[in-house]
């Protein structure tokens, strides 16, 4: 029951709170946040996170396994997250201070 109906219920709760969110996020704008880090089982996650004055919400995180973390698939990354959140929404681009990013 917890991965069928419970679950269900739970992401449309959150869909609901995220349309909300969303009108703040044309008002006022958002600052989109990065963070890589290493799970327990070693692989390389980097979450994205929007912030805005109605609040920080987690948007997704994406497993850079395999990848190589260079500027180009940084770029392709921001991009999607931006598209999704709007591109006239995006005040600002907060990162963690990766050797990548320099």
């Amino acid at each position: 029951k917890l991965r069928t109906v419970i679950l269900a219920k739970e992401k449309t709760n959150i869909e609901k709170l995220l349309e909300k969110k969303k009108f703040s996020w044309i008002q006022y704008g958002v600052s989109i946040v990065s963070d890589e880090w290493t799970d327990i089982q070693m692989r390389p996650l980097i979450n994205f996170i929007v912030c805005s004055l109605d609040g920080s919400i987690f948007l997704k995180c994406v497993d850079a396994s395999g990848e190589y973390k260079d500027v180009k698939y940084l770029k392709r990354l921001f991009i999607e997250v931006i598209k999704e959140v709007g591109e006239d929404n995006v005040v600002q681009i907060i990162t963690d201070n990766a050797p990548v990013c320099q």
